[in-house]
């Protein structure tokens, strides 16, 4: 019960994460990417035991985008530096977790040339993104450029530090396709849905390769793409008000992924002893 809430609360932060800077990062840090990835990649392979696992996540997921798009643009637009602050913050507090799951096979020192990489291009799509401009929105979207868009949208969610958020943005399709999900309009979610499923099955499996062939370079990789991503989330503050509550919401908001992070390890512990045990036996 504890494991599935625990995971539920995971993907709840991860569909609010999606409506923003992508699902990627934060999945990382919660400790559920590379199992994701490898379910999504074969999703057929151990079906029931793939299922009990990803269930609770998805279930998060759905209700957390379902409920909190209007919210996230909300907050977003009236409130942008104090939830930059939360997301900064669940970012850091995951940071640990993290470098232990990337050493788990061992450390060398080669693979922080991947993370260098990472962090360069990192940085680069970061400042293209602060310099595009919104575009004239538009009010017409075809079937097949709803599939390209949910294609481009899903490239963000599953690549680690990396987002295409402003790309819909730049194009003038996000508020069209955030009002078709809240309106439920499947006319744009079907299609969208497509495109999104259909790159991240491909994707995923790529991904899994190089996490079985070369763990601690595409590990390391992915801790320079998530370190750089925080780049996109520092706020700019107008007071020195805001910033000391922009510093407790960090704090907080980061204790808080420590804490889930945490027992998310505590679980898998009291799990691995379970099954010494029962093979004891």
């Amino acid at each position: 019960m504890k494991e599935n809430i625990t995971k539920f609360i995971k993907g709840l932060i991860i569909g609010v994460a999606a409506l923003t800077a992508g699902a990627g990062t934060f999945a990382i840090v919660l400790g559920i990417y590379d199992r994701c990835m490898e379910i999504i990649s074969n999703p057929f392979k151990n079906f029931k035991e793939n299922l009990k696992y990803i269930w609770p996540i998805l279930l998060g997921i759905a209700i957390s985008a379902a409920c909190c798009a209007n919210l996230v643009g909300f907050l977003l637009n009236e409130y942008n530096a104090f939830t930059r602050c939360a997301f900064l913050g669940i970012i850091i507090g995951g940071i640990p977790t993290l470098f232990t799951v990337a050493n788990k096979k061992g450390f060398e020192k080669k693979y922080l040339i991947s993370t260098i990489i990472a962090l360069i291009i990192t940085i680069i799509c970061t400042a293209i993104a602060n310099n595009t401009k919104a575009g004239t929105e538009v009010t017409y979207l075809s079937t097949i450029e709803l599939i390209i868009y949910g294609a481009i949208y899903s490239w963000g969610a599953v690549m680690p530090g990396m987002t295409t958020i402003h790309i819909l943005i730049y194009l003038g399709v996000l508020a069209p396709i955030l009002k078709g999900f809240t309106s439920l309009n499947l006319a744009i979610i079907i299609p969208f849905g497509i495109g999104y499923i259909a790159l991240a099955l491909t994707t995923a499996g790529m991904i899994t390769y190089l996490f079985k062939k070369f763990y601690g370079m595409t590990y390391y990789a992915i801790i320079g793409f998530s370190i750089t991503s925080l780049i996109m989330f520092i706020p700019e503050f107008t007071s020195i008000g805001q910033g000391i509550i922009g510093a407790i919401i960090i704090v907080i908001a980061g204790l808080l992924m420590y804490g889930i992070t945490r027992l998310d390890k505590k679980i898998e512990e009291t799990k691995e002893k379970e099954g010494a045990l029962t093979n004891e036996k």
